[in-house]
């Protein structure tokens, strides 16, 4: 996938230090919409995603990052390309009981 104008964008551009964490996660939107990816960085504030297409994906949506022990964090999208987003978390976040995990 592409390295787009966004991933060395560096620490000096960002408010927060970012880690790279490699988890997969699901993109929570309208309908019951989903897309999978996984994250590219995160910090405190936000995170970096890499997807197939980040076509269609609205604005601000929900965000399951990991299996087992999954947490859901609001998101609103901050910068986009084809294939990669950057958010910003509107809140903290929230665990998510295993049953419910593929659920929208």
């Amino acid at each position: 996938m592409s390295d787009g104008p966004f991933r060395d964008a560096g620490p000096g551009r960002r408010k927060r230090a970012r880690r790279t964490f490699h988890y997969f996660v699901k993109v929570l939107g309208p309908d019951a919409m989903q897309w999978d990816g996984f994250i590219v960085d995160i910090s405190e504030s936000g995170a970096q995603l890499e997807l197939f297409d980040t076509q269609g994906i609205p604005e601000q949506f929900s965000l399951l990052i990991g299996g087992h022990g999954a947490v859901r964090r609001l998101c609103h999208v901050v910068w986009r390309s084809r294939d990669r987003l950057g958010v910003k978390f509107l809140r903290g976040p929230e665990r998510v009981p295993t049953a419910s995990i593929g659920r929208a």
